[in-house]
């Protein structure tokens, strides 16, 4: 059932971008992300509540390929030296297969003919889907990529690297995993869209939204989140109760003496 299934939508329409300027390994060839109605492509920005599940997949015409495996990364993770950015690894799923069929996706941006992408039954994620969920720090828009791998030919120690990369989230380096994968030249689609903090930025001491273990696949560094405690406002009430009642008696205690 598609309900069930991860969909990714491509598009070879030279009108979007596919990767991001300078993002490696990158490709000129347009994978379109719909996130249920919503459109996610070219670098557009979109809500942070309409990307919090994993987004829809496909390809406008058939590709070549048996096995297919998806990235999501973020380029723009906040260190403690700005403008200096590390990265995030937020998905990746191996397994993938193509439907035989074209299927009509509708979203923001019209209706879209596509051949659906979906996992095969008991394919667990390599790194389970996060949804994107930029702190209040710089940069407050960050850039979440997109990446669609032919697998056709990946041998198990080759899917055995992804799955050791994509145990390190933090610093993951797409390129030197891919290459170390010999899966580099095998990317067939990518594409880009932008969630923006609103703001204001904090210091660079504050926190990341997402923490997770560091990785020796990248730099930079990602300050673990400062919790401040939430305090009730009927205990706020309390103590400042309290502490007029304090003040009264030692006000009293002085007129005394």
């Amino acid at each position: 059932m598609l309900s069930k299934s991860f969909l990714i939508l491509v598009g070879a329409s030279a009108a979007l971008a596919g990767t991001p300027k300078g993002f490696e390994p990158g490709s000129e060839s347009t994978l379109i992300v719909s996130y249920g109605t919503v459109a996610a492509n070219d670098g557009n920005v979109v809500e942070k509540a309409a990307v919090q599940t994993a987004p829809s997949i496909g390809t406008e015409s058939k590709v070549d390929g048996t096995s297919f495996a998806v990235l999501m990364i973020d380029l723009d993770i906040p260190t403690n030296n700005p403008p200096s950015t590390n990265t995030l690894l937020h998905w990746m799923q191996t397994g993938l297969t193509q439907s035989t069929t074209a299927t009509t996706i509708n979203t923001t941006t019209g209706s879209t003919n596509a051949f659906l992408f979906q996992k095969s039954s008991g394919q667990a994620a390599f790194a389970e889907y996060i949804g994107p969920s930029p702190p209040a720090r710089i940069p407050l828009s960050h850039r979440y990529t997109q990446i669609l791998v032919d697998t056709s030919d990946a041998t198990d120690d080759n899917l055995g690297v992804l799955q050791q990369a994509a145990a390190s989230r933090q610093g993951f380096n797409a390129l030197n995993v891919l290459t170390q994968a010999g899966l580099a030249d095998k990317v067939l689609a990518g594409n880009f869209f932008n969630v923006t903090n609103p703001g204001p930025a904090a210091s660079a001491n504050s926190a990341n939204s997402t923490t997770s273990s560091g990785g020796s696949q990248g730099t930079g560094s990602v300050t673990a989140p400062t919790q401040t405690p939430f305090v009730p406002a009927a205990a706020v009430s309390q103590r400042a109760s309290a502490v007029l009642l304090g003040i009264t008696i030692v006000a009293a205690l002085f007129i005394s003496l």
